[in-house]
């Protein structure tokens, strides 16, 4: 039986000795995403399905940002900016 959305959950243990992210995942948002950029050992299927996944990352393939965060004004002009490169590269084409 597939998780019920309060059952789902991703856990992410860092080995410092390893520098190694054990992962375990029952959303299947993150059984996607994991198996594109790693091999998944997959625990529990459903119809075929992996509902429940273990694997192991390298440091470098989990990065942790901080949400960026605009003001309106900023917004505007990224906006201004991109739209006068999109008529340079337009320009350019023709």
């Amino acid at each position: 039986m597939a998780y019920s959305r309060e059952e789902q959950e991703t856990t992410m243990v860092f080995d410092n000795l390893t520098g190694k992210w054990n992962v375990y995942s029952t959303v299947s948002k993150h059984i996607r995403k994991l198996s594109q950029i790693t091999e998944v050992n997959v625990v529990e299927t459903e119809n075929d399905r992996p509902i429940a996944i273990k694997c192991t990352l390298n440091e470098k393939q989990v990065s942790m940002r901080k949400e960026r965060v605009m003001t309106e004004e900023q917004r505007i002009k990224t906006a201004e900016r991109l739209s006068k490169a999109r008529k340079s590269i337009n320009k350019q084409e023709n």
